[in-house]
């Protein structure tokens, strides 16, 4: 930069006038004596400024370097913030997607889940009616087999189809009925079918029905009936039994004590007879050792007559059960009461407390002997009879492991006479 301020000064001087050229000649000179005057202070005023020109230059580079880089950096980043930007939104929608997959799957679990139930129960389902149809197979199978067996039915095994179900019916007679007459009379006709039959192969079964009706022959029977009308008319009869009374010879001296005369000796001695015969009728001989209960209040007499006729609705109860100890309890309970409440010498008592004891004697729960015998050797007729039957070849096998159709109108029939026999026992026991 000195160099060119030279150049400069020249071309200056040599434009200007001859005037300016001597004037300037002797500043030069001038000049040039200052110069060789101070040389140090121009060498130390350069070396500043080019220190200057240095920082200056060096900032300048440093902010060009800045600049450069920071607009690199500008031109860098924008695109990374872009891709940032756009990888953010592209997350956000794997996410949903991620989401919405993930219903789906949930959603496709669910219906595989109620796919395998479905197939579960279908599977049950057919399991099911392969079962039903083997059973409906069995069935027809087992009524064709009914069906041929009825198509070589004969009258004989009819007839001993409804001698073994008399005889069930009489074992079903005792049991719930306790009935000896009807077993007996089930049992002699079961005998007169077998006796028209004819054939050596029934002895064993008639021997045994004959013990059988010997053995219910010799039973005691009693009126199940009867005793029921019979506790019933002791039911209404207590109410006109009398009560046990006072002593007689006390009733007496009270009537005598009314009539005697009222003079003052004469009463005096009336006094004293009355006073004496107070004495004595407090004084009463019990032979039997028993006390003598007095007169109840009305109160009192109408809950003793209600409690002896429920004890003798317990009674009635007890007999159509067969509950015996219920029965004689009841009954003794009454004949107690009775005897320490009432007149023993009425006849009407005597009478009650005689049917009381004749009601007594009675067992409502009898031990009947059973026609278990007979019905065993009907069984076994049976077995042997069926067995002495041609068969068929053509049969088929499955028929042959049925039972016969004479045992299956035998299992029909006992079906029934025991629904029957239930409800009769039902209906009676209600009525009671």
């Amino acid at each position: 930069m000195t160099d060119n301020n030279k150049h400069e000064s020249n071309d200056t001087s040599l434009s200007k006038s001859p005037e300016q050229n001597n004037a300037a000649t002797e500043s030069a000179d001038e000049v040039t004596h200052s110069n060789s005057v101070a040389p140090a202070k121009d060498k130390g005023s350069n070396h500043g400024l080019t220190m200057t020109l240095t920082s200056v230059s060096l900032c300048v580079s440093l902010i060009a370097i800045a600049t450069s880089g920071w607009l690199y950096y500008q031109s860098t980043i924008s695109p990374i913030s872009q891709n940032i930007q756009q990888l953010k939104v592209q997350q956000d929608t794997l996410t949903a997607e991620l989401k919405t997959n993930q219903t789906n799957k949930a959603q496709l679990d669910q219906v595989a889940k109620d796919v395998i139930r479905a197939q579960q129960s279908a599977q049950q389902e057919t399991k099911k009616l392969t079962q039903q149809q083997i059973e409906q197979s069995n069935k027809i199978q087992s009524l064709e087999a009914k069906l041929q067996r009825l198509n070589n039915t004969t009258k004989e095994d009819w007839k001993l189809a409804e001698a073994e179900y008399l005889i069930r019916l009489a074992n079903q007679r005792l049991l719930l009925e306790a009935d000896t007459k009807g077993a007996i009379s089930l049992l002699s006709n079961a005998d007169d079918i077998l006796k028209e039959q004819q054939d050596p192969i029934t002895f064993d079964t008639r021997k045994a029905l004959a013990k059988d009706i010997q053995a219910l022959s010799a039973t005691s029977q009693f009126d199940l009936e009867g005793k029921y009308l019979q506790l019933t008319a002791l039911h209404d009869s207590i109410i006109t039994l009398p009560q046990r009374e006072p002593s007689k010879e006390w009733q007496k001296s009270q009537q005598d004590a009314s009539s005697e005369d009222t003079t003052t000796t004469s009463r005096i001695e009336s006094e004293l007879q009355n006073f004496w015969q107070s004495l004595r009728s407090l004084v009463v001989i019990n032979y039997q050792h028993k006390p003598i209960k007095a007169l109840l209040p009305p109160a009192e007499y109408q809950e003793l007559t209600t409690g002896l006729q429920l004890q003798l609705d317990v009674a009635q109860v007890a007999l159509m059960k067969g509950e015996t100890l219920i029965y004689q309890q009841a009954l003794s309970r009454v004949a107690t009461a009775i005897t320490e409440h009432f007149d023993t010498q009425s006849n009407l008592v005597t009478s009650f407390l005689a049917s009381l004891t004749e009601l007594q004697q009675i067992d409502p729960s009898p031990t009947l002997p059973l026609p278990r015998s007979s019905l065993l050797a009907m069984k076994n007729l049976m077995k042997d009879w069926n067995q002495r039957q041609p068969t068929d070849n053509n049969a088929d096998p499955a028929s042959t492991e049925q039972p016969s159709a004479v045992e299956n109108k035998t299992k029909i029939m006992d079906q029934e006479e025991n629904a029957n026999a239930v409800d009769d026992a039902r209906s009676e026991g209600e009525n009671s």
